[in-house]
């Protein structure tokens, strides 16, 4: 009998190898049948227990050598952000397959092969299964496909409109001079090198979508008493006086509304790994934390969702965009009880309560995440680069003149800055570090074959293909960008990709047309009438920037699939940028250099040297700490900074 089970054991695992290797065969040769170059790989990089074990087995596996290898790097699930255009390059191609037992993946960062992908939307659907994760309070816009897709888009879309981008833009212009000032009182009180920009930048993001999107008034920490600041037109932002508190848990809630939602983002990957059942009886802290989280914050998200129910059944309009308000109106929620059942009857398949709150949650999730890193990420890169920094400044006198912020005006002022250098700093960041390193495709598996065009071939892409859309390589491939030599040829920065351009380098000034070079922007004149057709949703960049050909640049994705909120974001993180530099400088800090006392005695000459320092450590960070849970981030790391009123800056030689 013990023979017998012992035997079933080693078969167990004999049958398991060999079914990989048939499987491995198998995908080898759909890969072959491809056309297309292959690297085999001997499990996918996103294989359950190879994440898990990962971090474990890598300090052995990286004594061995092979860590140069080509498939022992792509089993990485952050191989586009650590090898970037290397991999295509050391390929000598924009598109391959990796091929694994599991499944085989379609990488391209072809510019004209991703414009044939997102222009096919029903050829090549989002494979629904990479975002179940997000459907942790309902389905949603993000994690639905073909017709149930069009269902959630009919009725998310209505208030991503001009009128409440006006509202981002004012809620914004507010949050982010709270942001500016509790950075001014730190340094006074406390530090004067700040190390919480990247937490700051989430929280005023965050503060941005609760207020504008939800009518949740959340305040910054220490200056809650702060009066509401009123809009250009004179009306306030929000009446202080209606708008429940949100920073304080109230009732029987064991977390507030920020609190709730700040520990479900930290600590939502438990949500992902384990089923809820089990989360609630397992001792871990980090467990629970998520776990009590996620109820309390479903509480709120209920709460919200039914007082806004009684606020439409009762005919009181919300200021703002209201989105939980147009998603129960897409529900067949009205004012008038007999309208209401007769739009049900007449109409599709409604979103239920769960849909709404699913909607709201991914809402929330992704527009503050995406904001949030690009208002981060553009205060580092200008810290690091203050040439551009300060055109950027001079661009900002001429716009703004000088007026003071209430008199800031979303019609006027925000085409101005997408037009100039302001849109063309927050293109390059995105160009170089997009919300996502890959967008996820796939040819389904119960579909037809698909033909791509590439290099005028037709190649067939065989049914359940994943595909990468790769878009940190797409950003970077030369063939789609004009690209001029490295600023230092011995001191690339990256070390393997793209060593012999710019590509890797944060240059804002290369989405400046010809005409814009000589005086940083078009004329007065041009500055408020030459942008992107007015859409609610918006463009990936101005018109009056350099436009790339379509497929190379796709930061918020392209075509039908492409990110609802766009225009929103670029709104948000334009007004903060503004608001931050406009009558600020940021330097990064040089404390591990050198005190403030020993900078003060420096020459010119030494201040360069030790600044130069301080930004070769802001490129190692960014190179081996940056890593993507749902957007890219900086993890474990914190970058210090010096916030200083323009004319005090201590590093002005610098460039």
């Amino acid at each position: 009998m013990i023979s017998i089970l012992l035997w079933a054991l080693l078969a167990l695992p004999l049958s398991y190898f060999l079914n990989c290797l048939w499987c491995l065969r198998r995908n080898i040769q759909a890969a072959k049948a491809t056309g297309l170059p292959y690297v085999v790989l001997p499990w996918s990089n996103l294989n359950v227990p190879w994440l898990l074990l990962r971090p474990l087995l890598l300090p052995f596996l990286n004594k061995l050598p092979i860590q140069g290898s080509l498939w022992f790097r792509l089993l990485s699930v952050d191989w586009p952000w650590h090898e970037q255009y290397a991999v295509f390059e050391r390929l000598r191609t924009d598109n391959f397959l990796y091929v694994s037992p599991s499944r085989n993946c379609f990488n391209t960062a072809d510019a004209s092969v991703i414009d044939q992908i997102t222009r096919r939307r029903h050829d090549f659907p989002k494979p629904i299964e990479v975002y179940r994760s997000l459907d942790i309070f309902g389905k949603n816009v993000v994690s639905t496909e073909g017709n149930l897709w069009k269902h959630h888009r009919k009725t998310v879309s209505p208030p991503f409109n001009e009128k409440n981008n006006r509202m981002v833009w004012h809620e914004s212009l507010r949050q982010a001079r709270s942001m500016v000032k509790g950075w001014m009182v730190h340094q006074t009180n406390s530090s004067a090198t700040i190390y919480r920009v990247a937490d700051d930048c989430m929280k005023l993001s965050l503060y941005v979508i609760s207020c504008a999107g939800f009518g949740v008034n959340l305040e910054w920490p220490g200056l809650e008493d702060q009066a509401a600041q009123p809009m250009a037109n004179g009306q306030a932002i929000w009446n202080a006086e209606k708008r429940p508190r949100a920073s304080e848990a109230s009732g029987d809630h064991k977390l507030s509304y920020v609190d709730a939602l700040q520990a479900l983002l930290h600590n939502m990957l438990w949500m992902f790994i384990l089923p809820q059942y089990l989360m609630k009886w397992l001792p871990f802290k980090a467990i629970k934390r998520s776990y009590t989280s996620y109820i309390e914050w479903g509480r709120h998200l209920r709460e919200l969702l039914d007082n806004k129910t009684d606020d439409i059944a009762a005919g009181r309009a919300q200021e703002g965009m209201d989105l939980m308000g147009f998603l129960l109106k897409g529900a067949g929620m009205t004012s008038d009880p007999s309208r209401a059942d007769s739009e049900k009857s007449r109409s599709k398949p409604v979103l239920s309560d769960t849909e709404i709150m699913g909607n709201a949650f991914v809402f929330l999730l992704a527009g503050h995440e995406t904001a949030a890193n690009s208002i981060h990420f553009s205060c580092l890169y200008l810290a690091m680069h203050l040439s551009s920094q300060r055109r950027l400044q001079k661009s900002l006198d001429r716009i703004f003149t000088s007026r003071p912020i209430s008199e800031w005006e979303y019609e006027r002022d925000f085409n101005a800055l997408f037009s100039t250098m302001a849109g063309a700093v927050l293109a390059e960041e995105l160009r170089l570090i997009p919300p996502v390193p890959a967008i996820p495709k796939c040819v389904p598996h119960n579909a037809a074959p698909q033909t791509l065009v590439i290099n005028n071939q037709k190649h067939t892409i065989p049914p359940a293909t994943f595909i990468n859309l790769v878009s940190l390589a797409a950003h970077r491939n030369p063939r789609s960008w004009p690209a001029g030599p490295p600023s230092d040829a011995r001191n690339p920065t990256h070390p393997t990709s793209n060593i012999d351009n710019d590509l890797e380098e944060f240059k804002p000034e290369r989405w400046l047309r010809e005409s814009a070079h000589t005086s940083d922007s078009p004329s007065e004149k041009d500055m408020y009438t030459e942008d992107a057709p007015n859409t609610a949703t918006g463009t990936n960049s101005s018109h009056a920037l350099h436009r790339p050909p379509r497929g190379a640049y796709i930061p918020f994705s392209e075509g039908y699939r492409a990110c609802l909120g766009r225009r929103f974001a670029q709104v948000e993180v334009l007004a903060a940028l503004a608001v931050i530099f406009k009558d600020y400088s940021i330097e990064l800090g040089v404390d591990k250099y050198a005190s403030d006392e020993e900078v003060a005695k420096m020459s010119a000459e030494e201040r360069r040297e030790v600044y130069n320092k301080a930004v070769e450590d802001v490129k190692v960070l960014m190179r081996e700490k940056m890593g993507m849970l749902f957007t890219m981030q900086l993890r474990g790391a914190n970058v210090g900074v010096r916030v200083v009123k323009r004319g005090e800056e201590r590093f002005a030689e610098y460039q």
